[in-house]
């Protein structure tokens, strides 16, 4: 098995180093610093008015102050539901180029059978070059297979397939991942009202058409924790297929 720090700098694994992970680092941070920063406004009225501060001034602080009060009692879901966007596609964008990467890497992977239906418009395909012909490629791929339309992990999963890419999750972070999926798309689509999909692919959040979907703290790290079992394992399973071609 490659080494951490081999695999770390590897070709076709740097997505998963310099998108998703520094991102999540971003995103957990943010997190933790605006809910600092709501939680330290308490009190700031109080203050200003002790120290003679414009009526006006106290006003606007009070203000700012009960409405940090108010997200911070209901679990601070605008800021939550915003994060869970972010590390969707944080993993998306890390998940395509590392598509993009092994395709480059291994010309192989381009003769596999199930590129034998994909239509390429030669005209497009020639004015590209390097990773851009294999991001064509990949948007291709995806068309071909129906990849988007596959709930959580699954749309990851139909595209390494091919490869014989396997990453190993427990059924609770696949459950995880159709959740955060499918809210994603609540909350960008439908502005966080939940849709007949929403309720069909997840009958465990027990909600109904038309009820808000709010996303909290605990929810939050759920998914954090989904999103980084699945970018592990999805490195460990190709590992293990170039390791094992290497070995050929």
């Amino acid at each position: 098995m490659t080494s951490t720090s081999e695999i770390a700098t590897q070709y076709e694994f740097v997505p998963f180093e310099k998108i998703f992970l520094r991102r999540r680092d971003e995103i957990y941070q943010l997190v933790l610093i605006t809910e600092y920063a709501f939680l330290s406004l308490n009190g700031t009225a109080d203050l200003k008015d002790a120290l003679g501060h414009t009526p006006e001034s106290i006003k606007k602080a009070k203000e700012i102050e009960d409405i940090a009060a108010k997200e911070t009692a209901d679990d601070l879901p605008i800021l939550h539901s915003a994060a869970s966007v972010l590390i969707w596609g944080a993993l998306e964008a890390a998940f395509r180029d590392f598509l993009i990467r092994w395709l480059v890497s291994h010309p192989s992977a381009r003769v596999l059978p199930e590129f034998s239906n994909v239509r390429v418009r030669i005209t497009e395909y020639e004015s590209l070059e390097g990773e851009d012909r294999m991001r064509y490629l990949v948007g291709m791929l995806e068309r071909e297979l129906a990849a988007t339309l596959k709930p959580g992990a699954g749309r990851f999963e139909c595209l390494l397939k091919p490869f014989g890419i396997q990453p190993q999750i427990s059924d609770e972070q696949r459950r995880d991942l159709s959740e955060l999926a499918a809210v994603r798309n609540v909350i960008v689509h439908q502005a966080g009202i939940a849709d007949e999909r929403l309720v069909k692919l997840c009958p465990w959040l027990q909600i109904k058409v038309g009820d808000p979907v709010v996303i909290g703290r605990e929810t939050f790290l759920r998914y954090m924790n989904a999103t980084g079992s699945f970018a592990a394992a999805l490195v460990k399973a190709a590992d293990t297929v170039l390791q094992s071609s290497k070995s050929i």
